[in-house]
């Protein structure tokens, strides 16, 4: 009878133990079918890159709220998709690596779609469109003032590591002062007293910059540079393991498009301006080919 007892909890305990390896193996199995949208959905929460650091698009407030267009627009994609927003604050370079290593799953930072970006990278339907723009020393002795920028050559160009507008002005001779994660007053501050001579970057976010410093920093005198160059689009960077939630979130940029959301949101930031579309004449800017740029 002991016999019989100890045979049957054998018996047990292997079905059990084979139970158990089943369905091991039938998570994991599932866990590997999953596409990248199923995956954020199951787990609830989107894990987004972002600076925090980059008026007026990502941002403290003065309540110490992470607030700007990107966020904004960011929070409200996270609602129409039923899942939470998790920001990680992590600087241009760093955040493509992020994406590369799964840490987050998406990235803004007014990353523009390029031709490079996208052999590597899913990039949603465009949220912003802008041109580039550069910021110089109020007095003008940056001496850039060249339609063709013909005169960034030999200048000194401020800017994050990796950004679109740091290959434009290192292709076009300047040489670059690399920052890491500062807030704006640091690189405004340095053009300024001449560290540096200017700052490329997106044209409608640097309108928003100077309009900021001159309120909070008044001895800091800087102005926006009259050229304008490469029109741009902006979007989502994410990985290309599929397409899955490239399509999730594209649908919903175009449906915040379609309902005036996005517009709300593009002119609450940037102080009237519509960001949803191209601007007009854009085909008549320069662009500068960077393809060849590391």
């Amino acid at each position: 009878m002991l016999k019989k007892f100890f045979a049957s909890a054998l018996l047990v305990s292997s079905l059990a133990l084979a139970a158990c390896a089943n369905t091991g193996t039938s998570t994991s199995s599932s866990s590997a079918e999953q596409t990248e949208w199923e995956r954020v959905e199951a787990a609830g929460v989107l894990k987004v890159a972002t600076p925090g650091t980059l008026y007026p698009t990502s941002y403290y407030n003065d309540k110490n709220e992470l607030v700007g267009y990107e966020i904004e627009m960011m929070n409200e994609i996270g609602k129409r998709l039923g899942v939470e927003i998790e920001y990680q604050e992590i600087g241009v370079a760093e955040a493509f690596t992020a994406v590369d290593s799964g840490k987050v799953d998406v990235a803004v930072n007014n990353f523009d779609t390029t031709p490079e970006r996208l052999e590597k990278y899913n990039i949603s339907t465009p949220y912003k469109y802008s041109v580039g723009g550069y910021i110089v020393r109020e007095d003008g002795s940056s001496g850039m003032e060249a339609a063709d920028l013909s005169d960034w050559e030999g200048k000194k160009a401020g800017g994050g590591a990796g950004t679109q507008y740091m290959k434009i002005a290192k292709k076009l001779g300047a040489e670059p002062v690399i920052y890491d994660n500062v807030t704006n007053d640091v690189y405004l501050r340095d053009v300024s007293t001449g560290r540096t001579d200017f700052i490329p970057n997106d044209y409608y976010t640097q309108v928003m910059a100077i309009k900021w410093v001159n309120a909070n920093f008044p001895d800091i005198k800087v102005k926006m540079g009259t050229a304008k160059y490469n029109p741009t689009e902006q979007g989502i960077v994410m990985s290309k393991t599929d397409t899955s939630l490239k399509e999730k979130l594209d649908q919903v940029i175009n449906d915040m498009k379609e309902d005036g959301t996005l517009l709300a949101i593009s002119e609450k930031y940037y102080a009237g301006q519509d960001l949803t579309k191209a601007i007009e004449g854009a085909e008549n800017l320069p662009v500068i080919d960077t393809s060849d740029v590391e």
